[in-house]
């Protein structure tokens, strides 16, 4: 079992997820071609769903939402490493159902690249920017790839949110001005 799989904490169908459900499994049915079943669920957090998005998918399934569900308020996309693979999260909220949806795409860490959804929800422009830069996934065809976060010196090929990543340079180290003090200096 994957770290990714251990983390699923699906709701039971029995009780007080009906709404989420309904909606959970009109999507795998009308989303058959696009989704991975096995690795979508209902969250126990109440008003939550995660679809797992086969990446060369997720333009398709983004404009099927646009259209079919009016879904329009991106809140965030969220990056995670997996060891082999890494993780694009999009959380949309369905401001009528008042349900947030996560749509979360695996890319390998060989070829860290899936199609971006920019044009179709301008909001994505800026954290899409922001993986790029601190997981190292590209988003292909974005409109305008440039820094957002890390400083116009920053090495490239280097991603400080990655497991792997080393601060051989003592980039990240810690300024005498920000942050809590260490318990020998208190």
């Amino acid at each position: 079992m994957s770290d990714a799989e251990k983390e699923m904490r699906p709701a039971p169908r029995e009780s007080g997820y009906q709404e989420e459900y309904a909606l959970f499994d009109s999507l795998l049915q009308e989303l058959s071609d696009y989704v991975i079943p096995s690795e979508s669920y209902v969250h126990v957090q109440p008003r939550r769903l995660f679809l797992q998005v086969k990446t060369e998918n997720i333009r398709d399934v983004v404009q099927y939402m646009l259209d079919e569900y009016d879904m329009w308020q991106l809140s965030t996309l969220s990056g995670r490493d997996l060891g082999d693979e890494l993780q694009a999260c999009y959380h949309f909220f369905l401001n009528d159902r008042k349900i947030a949806i996560t749509f979360k795409l695996n890319v390998s860490r060989e070829h860290p690249e899936y199609p971006s959804i920019t044009d179709l929800v301008p909001a994505a422009e800026f954290v899409e920017n922001e993986i790029r830069e601190l997981y190292g996934i590209v988003p292909v065809g974005h409109p305008n790839p440039r820094r957002c976060e890390l400083p116009e010196n920053w090495p490239e090929n280097e991603f400080p949110l990655r497991k792997d990543w080393e601060d051989p340079r003592g980039l990240m180290e810690r300024s005498k001005t920000t942050g809590p003090k260490p318990k020998e200096e208190l």
